[in-house]
């Protein structure tokens, strides 16, 4: 009997729970959307991230959020050096240049597809990402320009995604790296 009333009691308790929670989010969304700023969904994303994903870590350890993912720590297919300075200077327009090579034959990727993000912070730490991705600019010979503007100083992670030609959608998550940038 005990159990029964015990087992009532919970259920009870967990539709009671849900029904209040459903009525502040239909009685109030501002709060809902308060509630989903960029430091609460890195939360969230972490854990679901991690519950789905493997045991392959996606960031170095020491980084802000302990986040699996099928992203590479180190690209698979490919080789991706900066080659400009990657320290910048706020509120003016920059670039910077990749070169991507493939990692087999050492020879310059001339037909991949470069995509950027831009985080404020180390990398996956924040969640604070500054705009949306964008491709990086092939000017030829197996180098990328990245081109943006930060209005505020500080350290940034560009997180590079590289798709060489041929290769399935798939594989920019297996040819990632973070390169960080100073904004001065």
């Amino acid at each position: 009997m005990r159990k029964l009333v015990f087992v009532m009691i919970a259920a009870l308790g967990t539709f009671a729970t849900a029904s209040a929670f459903a009525y502040v989010i239909s009685q109030n969304n501002g709060m809902t959307y308060a509630m989903m700023d960029s430091n609460t969904m890195g939360s969230m994303m972490g854990g679901v991230m991690s519950g789905m994903m493997g045991s392959k870590s996606m960031m170095n350890s020491g980084s802000g959020m302990n986040c699996n993912s099928m992203m590479s720590d180190v690209p698979q297919d490919v080789i991706i050096k900066t080659k400009s300075s990657q320290a910048v200077f706020a509120g003016k327009p920059q670039s910077m240049t990749l070169l991507v090579l493939d990692k087999e034959t050492k020879k310059p990727l001339t037909n991949a597809q470069v995509i950027v993000g831009i985080e404020k912070g180390a990398p996956m730490s924040t969640m604070n990402m500054i705009g949306p991705m964008f491709d990086a600019e092939n000017i030829g010979n197996g180098k990328y320009l990245v081109k943006f503007a930060l209005s505020e100083k500080g350290y940034y992670t560009m997180h590079t995604h590289v798709n060489p030609a041929g290769k399935s959608m798939h594989s920019m998550m297996l040819n990632h790296e973070d390169i960080g940038t100073v904004v001065k």
